[in-house]
């Protein structure tokens, strides 16, 4: 009887040995990542007039970070608008005759190619105005651009440019490299075999310090190497003050 108990007790501390292994297999060591890292350059060249942000700093989706000298192009701006008014005043005006030929031509007092002569250069003006409305758009499309601005929530991670520099058009620089301030990523190395069966957008947790974040898996980056792996990725809200390069655990169900 005491032989049998003895065995039973073995069973059952192997099998608590085997379930404690089970659960620590799926706690993986990881390090917290920015998500979205993205170097933010100007759509147009020019010379920095004004940067707005320094390095840590958060900033909302559309707030202005960083300013291009705008003179160039508030001048096309102006020098298309001029364009358009005068372009808009001919085209009013071969309007009107078009106007007085189609009267005249109505009453059979004008011949047909004097009709169609003002028809074409009704034509002709209107299609130079719609050219010049598009240089005008283009112009004011172009003094927008030289204006960057955070394109989602962000957070700061470099700050590269400086008043002063100049913004090539052949080889745009970047100027800042921003993050998401909203989310971070945990990131993990996994065998193969720990990869497998894993699936994007499987829940997960992430442990940092004493706290726990709810996420999901965003990513499985195959790595090749001596040792072939996998990068995992989990998603998480950003906690407060939490940075890249800081310790976490990724729990996975």
């Amino acid at each position: 009887m005491k032989k049998i108990l003895r065995i039973v007790a073995y069973a059952q501390a192997g099998l608590a040995l085997l379930t404690a292994g089970m659960s620590n297999a799926a706690d993986y060591s990881a390090v917290l990542q920015w998500s979205q890292l993205s170097a933010v350059s100007a759509a147009v060249p020019g010379r920095v007039e004004r940067v707005l942000v320094q390095a840590g700093q958060q900033a909302k989706p559309g707030e202005l970070l960083l300013v291009l000298d705008p003179a160039v192009y508030q001048a096309e701006v102006m020098a298309a608008r001029a364009e358009v008014s005068g372009l808009g005043a001919d085209e009013a005006e071969a309007k009107r005759n078009l106007d007085r030929e189609q009267e005249l031509y109505n009453r059979t007092i004008t011949p047909t190619t004097e009709l169609d002569a003002a028809k074409l250069r009704y034509a002709q003006a209107k299609a130079k105005l719609d050219a010049a409305q598009a240089r005008l758009e283009r112009a004011r499309q172009r003094l927008a651009e030289a204006e960057v601005r955070a394109p989602f929530p962000a957070v700061v991670v470099e700050r590269q440019a400086e008043p002063g520099v100049v913004v090539a058009q052949c080889q745009p620089q970047p100027l800042l490299t921003l993050a998401r301030s909203d989310e971070m990523l945990a990131r993990a190395t996994l065998s193969p075999a720990q990869a497998a069966g894993l699936s994007l957008g499987a829940a997960a947790t992430v442990v940092i310090g004493d706290k726990s974040q709810v996420g999901k898996v965003r990513s499985l980056r195959y790595v090749a190497g001596d040792k072939p792996g996998y990068l995992l990725d989990v998603a998480i809200p950003r906690p407060a003050h939490a940075l890249a390069g800081q310790a976490a655990t990724i729990k996975l169900p």
